[in-house]
């Protein structure tokens, strides 16, 4: 309709229409693999799974987005890699979690902050377990919003335009750490960060029950 007069104004308006398709592309996929999680219909590829390549993995997508937005990204493996093993997990859905958890992290950390990505070996009244931790040295969450995160759709941060994700990411992370037969707690204070904290049972038959924060 010629609304853009000049061609940096064109150039302007089909990059808003090429993010907005793309956030829109991410709220459809999240929706389809939350309607499947629910419904027990996403199939787990299940096989024995050592948890230090795919954190190696990881930490290599976001090292140069931590390197662009001038953030203290950082992985600290706090056991032996033999010892970070579990018998039975999907590592692609286990990829899947971490990267909705470090998202949602740098989302929320300004430059000259950090965010950690960190796995260590526990031993539990059920079994042995492996925990996964994502804190972050951002905004924090208000303590009257955090025991809503992981329901869709839910944004602590409804007043912040810079947020860009589809309110889905969290729920998401429940229903496949749930999928897992592990637990996902969060702490957080407003102006210190917040820590996401995922606990995985090693043994193929076992179920973690940790109280959740």
């Amino acid at each position: 309709d010629d609304i853009a007069a000049t061609p940096e104004e064109r150039r302007e308006m089909a990059q808003v229409i090429y993010e907005e398709s793309l956030r829109m592309g991410r709220l459809v996929q999240d929706l389809l693999d939350l309607a499947r999680l629910e419904a027990g219909r996403l199939e787990l590829s299940e096989a024995q799974t050592p948890l230090v390549p795919l954190l190696e993995r990881v930490s290599r997508k976001f090292t140069g987005l931590a390197r662009e937005r001038g953030i203290d990204f950082r992985l600290d493996l706090r056991s032996a890699p033999e010892a970070l093993v579990l018998e039975s997990a999907d590592a692609d859905k286990l990829e899947q979690v971490l990267t909705n958890l470090l998202d949602n992290a740098f989302r929320h950390t300004p430059a000259g902050k950090g965010v950690l990505l960190a796995a260590e070996r526990l031993e539990l009244e059920v079994g042995p377990a492996v925990r996964l931790i994502v804190m972050d040295e951002g905004d924090g969450i208000p303590e009257e919003d955090v025991p809503y995160i992981f329901e869709r759709f839910y944004k602590a941060d409804k007043s912040r335009k810079r947020a860009s994700g589809t309110g889905l990411g969290l729920a998401i992370v429940k229903s496949l750490v749930d999928a897992h037969r592990g637990t996902v707690a969060v702490a957080s204070k407003v102006g210190q960060g917040t820590t996401f904290t995922v606990t995985l049972p090693v043994a193929e038959d076992a179920i973690v029950v940790e109280s959740r924060r």
